[in-house]
C-alpha cells in the first residue's frame, strides 16, 4: 500500500460485529490469525465469554476489532441486535474466519 505521506501512520478499526461469536468464531480467529501477517491482541473478557479481540496487520497496521455484541452490550434476541446494530436485514451473513485468514 501506498499512501500520500508516508510519515502519517495508517491506523484505522474496522468493527466487525457479531452475534454470540465468543465461544466459536473467537477460537476459529486465533487459528486463523495467529500468523507472521497479522498480530492478535488481548482479548477484553475471559476465555469463555470474550466481548472483544483486536488483531493487526503487521505491514498495513490495518486493525479489525471483532466484537460479541451479546457480551458486550448484554442478552438479547437476534431480531433486537438487528434492529440496534445490524443492516436492519435478518441474513446470516459469512464468518469472520472465512474471509480474513492467515493469506491475507
Amino acid at each position: 500500500m501506498k499512501y500520500n505521506d508516508e510519515n502519517i501512520a495508517f491506523d484505522k478499526c474496522v468493527k466487525v460485529l457479531g452475534r454470540n461469536s465468543s465461544r466459536f468464531d473467537i477460537v476459529l480467529l486465533q487459528d486463523a490469525l495467529d500468523c507472521e501477517l497479522w498480530t492478535m491482541g488481548v482479548p477484553i473478557g475471559d476465555s469463555n465469554n470474550t466481548k472483544s479481540i483486536t488483531v493487526t496487520h503487521k505491514k498495513s497496521h490495518m486493525k479489525f476489532q471483532f466484537i460479541d455484541a451479546e457480551n458486550q452490550f448484554g442478552p438479547m434476541t437476534l431480531k433486537a441486535c438487528v434492529k440496534d446494530y445490524g443492516d436492519k436485514t435478518e441474513h446470516k451473513d459469512v464468518f469472520s474466519f472465512e474471509i480474513i485468514n492467515s493469506k491475507n
